[in-house]
């Protein structure tokens, strides 16, 4: 009996089992990081290796794809491809070489629309917002059902009046159509936005004598800020890179979509895949410019405590 006692395991204390817990979860933790940091890992890698290969292919002087390094390698880069990109002009009446001309183009497009839509937009999402009138409910239906058909189905019918006015190749034209397709859908994402800012913070403005316009510029603006620049970047790249609409409605003013589409075709000249390489990433800039200026922009809950009280 007493030799049965002395085999018997002792229960364990408290302490060794919170201890037990700890290293088992612990264990759970370590395995549970190793998965995400490696997910990670694998993921940066899919992402950054063709990133890496075209800014190795853009500052390589080849025309030669399979001879570009996957890893860039600086001591072997050359200027070349850009030095061909920013000089050459496919025709004598024109004042800059082709590529600095279609980036020009595309940036013009761009900011217009940008700049365009963003007031457009927020003016009609304010008067959605704010205000009750006949009709509203319907309107709002409408422009939402417009954004169930592609924007491609109007091409003959927007080729037409373009050159019926006399439009074609005019690049601030072309930044109207974009700013009109961008303004139903930006509607709504302003307009639920803005239902969220206190209705007390525009009759607080009013009792002080401010008009609809102040109110919209001085309180509605600052506060909706994030989702205006939301709007923005959504609305400077969806022209930078388009190719279609520009292609039927600016077949003679050259964008820098239009501009890598040409120098990708083996029978347009000048034909050199880096030369697509290096057009490409130089491009990217002001992509990577707006997202870090309108970086500071996109900060959720701006409007918690804007009401005292």
């Amino acid at each position: 009996m007493a030799k049965y006692s002395e085999n018997r395991q002792k229960p364990k204390s408290t302490q060794d089992r919170l201890k037990g817990y700890a290293i088992k979860a612990g264990i759970k933790k370590g395995l549970a990081g190793t998965f995400i940091y490696g997910w990670l890992l694998a993921s940066l890698t899919i992402i950054m290796v063709p990133i890496l290969w075209m800014v190795s292919a853009a500052f390589t002087d080849t025309e030669n794809l399979n001879a570009v390094p996957i890893i860039p390698i600086p001591t072997r880069w050359s200027l070349a491809n850009y030095q061909e990109i920013f000089t050459y002009t496919g025709s004598t009446t024109q004042m800059l070489p082709d590529y600095p001309r279609a980036f020009l183009v595309s940036l013009g497009v761009a900011s217009l629309s940008t700049v365009l839509t963003v007031i457009f937009s927020s003016l009609v999402g304010f008067a959605f917002s704010r205000y009750r009138f006949k009709g509203k409910k319907p309107v709002l239906l409408s422009m939402f059902g417009l954004q169930l058909f592609p924007s491609f189905m109007g091409m003959i019918a927007l080729f037409l009046l373009f050159n019926q006015f006399g439009w074609l190749n005019s690049w601030p034209h072309l930044s109207l159509i974009y700013v009109a397709g961008s303004i139903p859908f930006n509607t709504f994402i302003i307009r639920g936005f803005m239902k969220n800012i206190p209705l007390s913070l525009d009759e607080s403005a009013r009792i002080d004598g401010a008009s609809n316009l102040q109110v919209l510029r001085k309180i509605i603006v600052p506060l909706a800020a994030p989702i205006l620049g939301f709007v923005a970047v959504d609305s400077f790249m969806k022209p930078w890179l388009d190719y279609i609409l520009p292609s039927i409605l600016m077949p003679e003013n050259e964008t820098v979509a239009m501009w890598l589409f040409r120098v990708n075709d083996n029978e347009s000249q000048p034909y050199n895949p880096m030369l697509f390489m290096a057009g490409g990433l130089f491009i990217a800039v002001p992509i990577m410019m707006v997202q870090i200026y309108m970086q500071k922009y996109v900060v959720y809950g701006l409007t918690g405590g804007a009401e005292k009280g």
